[in-house]
């Protein structure tokens, strides 16, 4: 089907692919990139990624004015992609470290430039591919082309969400396991094939400047009839009209102003979507942060948080087939605002489920004590148990090289003691009790190692207060600790290497504090990796290798006695991630199906309800609504109302439950209306009026040939990259009111492509 178009089309459905691979690819890494290499809190992380698509949300505005108005769409396409590729570049950079750029600012500029341009082509390019046809005389072809534009944009951003994650993540670079500058470098190269393809193009484009001003006029008409609206209560001139722009007709016209009406009241229905969309968009930042607390090992292979966002896109392009037009089979006589009321629902009960998942995240992972608790883990690394009394609180057993803690506990100073078998792993304990005091830090954990020391009596050693928090990235991390005596000179040094041959070194201190010395955190890939002990005399020699699951916290015990290496013990304060990645589908599977029902219901409501001449200026307040959404989680992050993020989740979910009913209340007032060739608006048959099925009405005994339009096929391949389309999308019921001679009417159905 590809290729039966002519070039100008193909050159039109390239540029799109690209541009959609690109911008999808980029913002399924860009969380991670924020949080794990520009070091910002999961907030502000959350916040700037956020602003981002708000960003890229409202921009449409502007490039649909400038397209429709001024420059018309070819000039806004190539200028805005311009844009586009300035700020690709930029974000690459910033992630070079060589360039020596200042990582956040340079970032942050690349972004904005990314949202400008993005968002200033996006509603322009299918459009401008629409007006490459003769109407209505082309209007199957049309229909062909948009029908590959949107499966072909799909395809390009849901490969996008695939390779990308798995470039920053399968390249090293710059000593780092993960390469963000190939990350965004590919989006960027791709922004300028698009570019080449797009102005490659051009001899064969048929290139359409605007002729009317109508952004203007419908400002210039809401302002001049809500000016006449305020004069009027203060004066009293004459009766008050039915609806405030009433008060413009004599100046703008009755069609301007019946046309507004209907605008106005799809606008009204707007008001609460974009809570739907606050929901939506977390996928990529609350939802991937999510990921990185589960266990992802599929078939031996460990999948990046990042690249389960493809699960969306994968959910939706699969389940289209199934649900045409958006709507169930099963649900075949519900109108497009009912199948919106239910796709929100959806939406909240995908949130729901994300709520249920948090709180099983949060109970299997170590908890930071509270400002005023502290809490006590026990690193056992004899060869056999030992009994841990902290007195006033209790008795903690602990196995040989195990792990035990002991939390929340009140902050003060505690009495602790330690009890040893007399023969432990075949060696007389000479002391085998062990009594000390602790003072605790509020909010950390205070780690003790239960060692041997050379006299072979039990010992304690204190490593610094530690909160033993997972790292962002959802990697494990890796602490070493060696304990014992290394003397001046001797030069003890412990090397950790990868299976992917990354390698790092710690040197213990000549004279240790307390004769303990510790490393600091370091982050690794998961899976197996290799230590190394040596010391410049030799006497300290020894190596061994251990397994680290995604999201683990663990300390390497090493234990010197009497010269040389007696003890290396594993331990995990702070476990792996345990819930599997097979827990967080069902949300991905909710939230996608709400995506069909809501979002392609919206855009056939959208676009069947507005007139002609004002469909750019609704789709825009689509995507307004879409950037309104992502305010309000900036909002909600930036106030930090809530402690738990499983109950984040459950108050998202509450909030868009209550939206949908007030959604649903206020859609039983709205009034269909067709819009005919002559860009008026009538009411509709009343067989329309409860009904999204796909209808000509036409008379009779008329002999004007009616408009048979063909119900679009597109829907039946929009995906998860797009919540809105184009203002040249072509409704999904195209309707005629053909000129009667009777007040007798019949309804057909129409076939669908």
């Amino acid at each position: 089907m590809l290729f039966n178009h002519p070039n100008s089309i193909l050159c039109i459905i390239a540029t799109e692919f690209c541009e959609r691979f690109s911008f999808c690819g980029l913002r399924t890494i860009l969380s991670l990139y924020l949080r794990n290499v520009l070091c910002l809190h999961e907030n502000v992380a959350t916040v700037i990624y956020h602003i981002f698509i708000m960003m890229c949300y409202t921009m449409p505005l502007l490039g649909a004015i400038l397209a429709d108005n001024f420059i018309g769409r070819y000039k806004v396409i190539l200028h805005f992609s311009m844009i586009y590729l300035a700020g690709a570049v930029l974000t690459c950079c910033s992630a070079i470290p060589p360039l020596r750029l200042p990582p956040t600012t340079s970032s942050m500029i690349g972004l904005s430039l990314i949202a400008i341009g993005t968002g200033g082509i996006k509603p322009c390019v299918a459009a401008f591919g629409g007006d490459q046809f003769r109407l209505p005389a082309e209007n199957q072809r049309l229909q062909r082309f948009f029908s590959t534009f949107y499966c072909t944009a799909n395809l390009g951003g849901f490969i996008g969400m695939v390779v990308t994650p798995a470039l920053r993540r399968s390249v090293m670079c710059f000593g780092d396991d993960a390469c963000y500058a190939l990350g965004f470098g590919l989006p960027a190269l791709l922004v300028l094939v698009s570019i080449v393809i797009f102005v490659a193009g051009k001899p064969w484009y048929k290139i359409k400047q605007p002729r009317n001003n109508i952004t203007l006029k419908f400002v210039s008409c809401a302002w001049h009839a809500l000016m006449k609206r305020m004069q009027h209560d203060r004066t009293v001139d004459g009766p008050p009209r039915d609806h405030w722009l009433d008060y413009s007709i004599g100046k703008y016209g009755e069609k301007l102003v019946r046309d507004m009406k209907i605008v106005f009241s799809i606008l009204y229905l707007y008001l609460p979507l974009p809570i739907f969309w606050s929901l939506f968009d977390q996928q990529g930042s609350r939802w991937t942060f999510q990921a990185s607390r589960l266990r992802s090992e599929v078939l031996g292979i460990t999948l990046m948080p990042d690249q389960l966002q493809v699960m969306n896109p994968a959910i939706v392009l699969f389940m289209m087939p199934v649900c045409p037009g958006g709507a169930w089979p099963v649900l075949p006589d519900l109108g497009p605002l009912q199948k919106m009321f239910i796709g929100g629902m959806l939406a909240s009960l995908a949130f729901v489920a994300a709520g249920i998942l948090q709180i099983g995240i949060e109970r299997s992972t170590l908890q930071v004590p509270d400002h005023e608790d502290t809490g006590i883990v026990i690193l056992n690394t004899l060869s056999c148990p030992v009994d841990i009394v902290l007195h006033g609180e209790g008795t903690a057993p602990v196995e040989q090289h195990g792990t035990a803690l002991m939390t929340p506990l009140p902050t003060r100073t505690y009495t602790v003691t330690a009890n040893s078998p007399v023969k432990c792993a075949g060696r007389i304990m000479k002391r085998h009790a062990l009594r000390t005091e602790l003072k605790t830090v509020s909010g950390m954990f205070m780690p003790i190692i239960v060692g041997q020391n050379s006299d072979d009596e039990v010992s304690f050693y204190f490593m610094d207060p530690n909160p033993f928090v997972k790292s962002l990235t959802g990697k494990p991390k890796l602490k070493v600790v060696y304990v014992g005596n290394t003397g001046p000179n001797k030069n003890v040094s412990i090397t950790v290497e990868t299976d992917r041959r990354l390698s790092d070194i710690y040197y213990v201190s000549d004279a240790p504090v307390d004769h303990i010395g510790e490393s600091a955190y370091i982050c690794l890939q998961p899976g197996k990796f290799k230590w190394r002990a040596s010391s410049a005399d030799g006497e300290v020699s020894g190596s061994g290798e251990g397994q680290l699951l995604a999201g683990g916290v663990y300390v390497l015990c090493l234990r010197e006695r009497l010269g040389r290496l007696d003890a290396a013990v594993l331990h995990a304060p702070n476990p792996p991630n345990e819930l599997h990645l097979a827990w967080i589908v069902p949300q991905y599977l909710l939230v996608s199906i709400a995506e069909i029902m809501f979002a392609v219901s919206g855009l056939e409501f959208s676009f069947t309800q507005a007139p002609k001449s004002m469909k750019t200026i609704t789709i825009a307040a689509w995507y307004v609504s879409v950037a309104f959404g992502n305010l309000i989680v900036i909002l909600v992050a930036q106030m930090k109302i809530f402690e738990s993020r499983a109950v984040e989740f459950l108050s998202y979910a509450g909030l868009l439950a209550l939206a949908m009913l007030l959604f649903l209340h206020m859609s039983q007032g709205f009034r269909f209306k067709n819009v005919g060739f002559d860009e008026s608006s009538t009411e509709s048959h009343p067989l329309l009026r409860h009904h999204s099925r796909v209808i000509s009405v036409h008379s009779l005994t008329t002999s004007t040939r009616p408009y048979s339009g063909r119900a679009s096929s597109a829907a039946s391949c929009l995906g998860a990259m797009e919540r809105a389309r184009p203002a040249a999308w072509p409704p999904n019921a195209y309707v005629h009111l053909g000129t009667p001679s009777t007040s007798d009417y019949r309804a057909t159905t129409l076939a669908k492509d």
